[in-house]
């Protein structure tokens, strides 16, 4: 049986709405919201505006291990300040990231 594109592309990463991904295009996480024509729909934490992302761009924590949602919160932030060329926010960010690993990930 043929598939469409968006079954494809789905069946081959298995994410489901809800689902937190990496767009390493980006370097932003979002929140799988829907998966049409080989594209999927992502959302930031915490909401804002859509894009949508090249699956070939998308990692999931399920192929990395399992992350927590602040890891990936901070994590987000600090590429976003990275990509945004904003040194003091990024470093910002990664003192907050060793703060929070030392306090949830001892």
């Amino acid at each position: 049986m043929s598939h469409t594109p968006e079954q494809t592309s789905e069946a081959s990463l298995g994410l489901k709405r809800g689902d937190l991904v990496l767009d390493t295009a980006t370097g932003r996480v979002g929140e799988v919201m829907d998966n049409r024509w080989n594209r999927y729909q992502l959302r930031p934490l915490g909401g804002g505006r859509e894009w949508h992302a090249n699956p070939l761009n998308l990692v999931s924590p399920r192929m990395n291990g399992p992350r927590c949602p602040e890891c990936w919160r901070i994590k987000s932030a600090y590429y976003a300040a990275s990509h945004e060329g904003d040194r003091e926010a990024a470093a910002r960010w990664t003192t907050e990231m060793g703060l929070h690993q030392r306090a949830a990930h001892p």
